[in-house]
């Protein structure tokens, strides 16, 4: 056999396979159309400059090849962004540009390679035989078809990273710009496609879309029910739109009518449907949690169960009773269909309408057997993770014993408070949606047990707001249980936090019926605790004589339980009593002693809290500038110790001893810094801000 062979490079596509010959497809010598496939242009599109700036830089690269790929949720408006920007730059495409719909996330079902490939080639002149061509011949005649051209492709709705690699042109005058829910990350790895990820609209734009699409007159006369119906949609350009449809097709229907409509969430993807339910919320939600995998779609479904804003790697190990590591990598499958954020590391988020879709799945796909149980694994793994860090952050705060069920999961260590603390700030509102979610699950044991774990965190925190909607719930499910201890309990720790919001006639309330509580069940402590909280609530509330009567008794009690923390405690409420009825001698007496025993604890939150009071009784001795230094020491530790209410207290009495002492401008900020502390906890005062 001859190896010679005629016919010039340009004509020569593919050898195939070799047996006894070569044989070579040609590619067809024809005059190719120029195809203009665009779909009809966007109207009413919100400028989205962040990424139409990626855009065209992305375009003006010179000498590459790489495909441009937007990511996001579906909705989120990658189509139509595409689009958009297509047509500003279709004029540097002489050659026309190409459009296909991979249908990656369709209910018709997606488009294989071979598929598009077709459709491809049809659009560019190729009919008969040549279309019968396995997929990689196709590929090839693809390839040298574009080979030199300047034209602009879109691969809208793409899958996977394999229904798009056949479809580069591999010629650097050409771009190719993918769409799609997935990350694609193979696709960005390989053949280096430059991602460009693509988020819902700021809550500005979002306004702008509704007033572009529905009227301006009717959205800007309802400018509050606008931005709450912006809200509602989660920002998602494919809710707005549809939320637009809805008040242009009701001429009568107004905006806070609408609003009060998608308040009901288990009502409000219903809200966001249409006449063509292929383009309602719930359907574009489906298609990509159809396309998980199962084990995937099951922790999707989970994850719907918790209500909570976010969610940690440990919790969501726990939640789904897997290993740390397999549950990341289903994480990663979330986040890759752009079904889950992870907003920062290792910590997830839903989106607001994909929060809805996900606990529709949860009861509909999961049986309930397995939901109750996940949501016990997700409480039981709070729970005891609770009660590790916050060991760690108020040692010196006695507990009732607790009967705890199985823990769940793995609980991270806490090496010292300051990690404790910073674990609390983070899952502080996941803290509130668990008890929240013992409440509506009817798990009354977690529903009182989360809030008594949390307690020394609130005392550190003082989030008033949180303490007693959580104390609230704990209340009821101990009186579900029939629990006299657990009820004692939430009831003394309620009052603390009432006697802050000032509400000291239900305090004085529920501190009785405490004492009875406790008198009867027990323990002898925590009858002793409950008693010197009543004495600080007489003082409170100027009844001078009962408070030292219950005082006295609280004391009494402390001392022949050999309890020398709750000795110094309410030393430090009789001082306060004392200095109020100028007693300051016999007050600073027994702040001495206080100091004594905090520091013989190493508890430095309360010696702090004592240094400030000494302050105050030292100023109202006259010696200004020992009060001035221990003020100045107490404001030092409050604030390394990250305890809000004595840093706001020590600054309330050294604004007073400054105002005291002439110092007018330094007395102002220190009052005004105390102010906006109080202010940020919600503890009622009479500061000027």
């Amino acid at each position: 056999m001859s190896n010679d062979f005629t016919g010039s490079a340009t004509n020569v596509v593919q050898a195939e396979h070799i047996s006894g010959g070569v044989h070579f497809h040609q590619a067809p010598e024809r005059d190719l159309p120029v195809p203009r496939q665009l779909p009809p242009r966007i109207t009413h599109f919100t400028n989205r400059v962040g990424i139409q700036t990626q855009l065209n830089s992305w375009l003006d690269e010179t000498g590459d090849d790489r495909a441009g790929l937007i990511t996001g949720s579906g909705g989120v408006g990658k189509s139509s962004l595409t689009t958009y920007w297509a047509y500003r730059v279709r004029e540097r495409f002489p050659d026309g540009d190409l459009f296909l719909d991979l249908r990656g996330y369709h209910d018709r079902g997606r488009l294989s390679a071979d598929e598009a490939l077709e459709q491809l080639l049809r659009s560019l002149g190729v009919t008969g035989e040549d279309l019968a061509l396995d997929t990689e011949a196709k590929a090839a005649l693809y390839r040298s078809l574009l080979h030199g051209r300047r034209m602009l492709i879109v691969l809208d709705n793409a899958v996977t990273a394999e229904q798009v690699r056949p479809l580069l042109p591999g010629s650097p005058t050409c771009r190719v710009l993918v769409t799609s829910r997935n990350l694609l990350a193979s696709l960005t790895a390989r053949e280096g496609a430059h991602r460009m990820p693509l988020d819902v609209l700021s809550p500005e734009h979002a306004i702008e879309l509704l007033r572009s699409t529905t009227g301006a007159d009717r959205i800007d006369v309802e400018p509050e029910a606008a931005a709450e119906l912006a809200r509602y949609c989660g920002h998602l350009p494919l809710a707005l739109r549809i939320a637009a449809e809805r008040l242009v097709a009701e001429a009568h229907l107004g905006v806070a009518e609408l609003v009060e409509e998608l308040a009901d969430e288990r009502a409000r993807l219903d809200a966001l449907s249409t006449e063509d339910e292929s383009n309602a919320v719930r359907a574009v939600l489906s298609w990509s949690y159809r396309n998980l995998p199962a084990e995937s779609a099951r922790l999707f479904r989970l994850l719907g169960l918790t209500g909570a804003p976010d969610i940690g790697l440990e919790a969501a190990a726990a939640l789904a009773d897997l290993p740390r590591a397999k549950t990341r990598r289903l994480l990663s499958d979330l986040t890759g269909a752009h079904l889950l954020d992870e907003h920062r590391a290792r910590r997830y988020r839903f989106h607001d309408l994909t929060a809805l879709y996900a606990s529709e799945c949860a009861e509909h796909d999961e049986p309930a057997e397995e939901r109750d149980a996940a949501v016990r694994r997700l409480l039981s793994w709070y729970l005891h993770t609770t009660i590790t860090a916050s060991w760690r952050a108020a040692p010196e705060f006695s507990r009732i014993p607790m009967r705890t069920p199985e823990q769940a999961g793995e609980v991270p260590d806490f090496p010292d408070r300051p990690s404790a603390l910073r674990w609390y700030d983070e899952e502080r509102e996941n803290l509130l949606a668990a008890v929240r979610l013992a409440a509506d699950r009817g798990e009354h044991l977690h529903a009182w047990q989360l809030p008594t774990s949390l307690f020394g965190f609130l005392l550190v925190r003082w989030p008033l707001a949180d303490w007693m909607e959580t104390h609230r719930i704990g209340l009821a499910a101990a009186r579900e249980l029939d629990d006299p201890q657990a009820e004692a309990w939430m009831l003394t720790c309620t009052a603390i936090a009432r006697r802050s919001l000032r509400d000291n006639e239900t305090a004085l309330a529920e501190l009785q019926r405490a004492i009875e509580l406790w008198q009867r069940t027990g323990p002898a402590w925590a009858h002793a605790w409950a008693l010197r909280d009543l004495g600080e609530l007489h003082f409170k509330m100027g009844r001078d004589a009962e408070a030292d009567e219950v005082l006295e008794r609280a004391l009494a009690a402390h001392v022949e339980l050999g309890d020398d923390y709750g000795e110094a405690t309410t030393l430090a409420v009789l001082a306060k009593a004392e200095h109020r009825l100028g007693q300051h001698d016999e007050a600073l007496r027994h702040l001495q002693r206080t100091l004594e025993l905090r520091r013989a604890h190493d508890d430095s939150r309360n010696e702090a809290s004592c240094l400030h009071h000494i302050g105050r009784v030292l100023g109202a001795l006259g010696r200004t500038d020992e009060a001035h230094e221990h003020l100045e020491r107490a404001l030092e530790l409050h604030r390394r110790l990250e305890f809000g209410l004595g840093e706001a207290e020590a600054r309330e009495f050294l604004g007073e001893l400054l105002q005291a002492s002439g110092r007018s401008d330094e007395a102002r900020e220190q009052l005004r810094l105390a102010a906006q502390r109080y202010d940020e906890m919600g503890v009622p005062h009479e500061l000027a801000g």
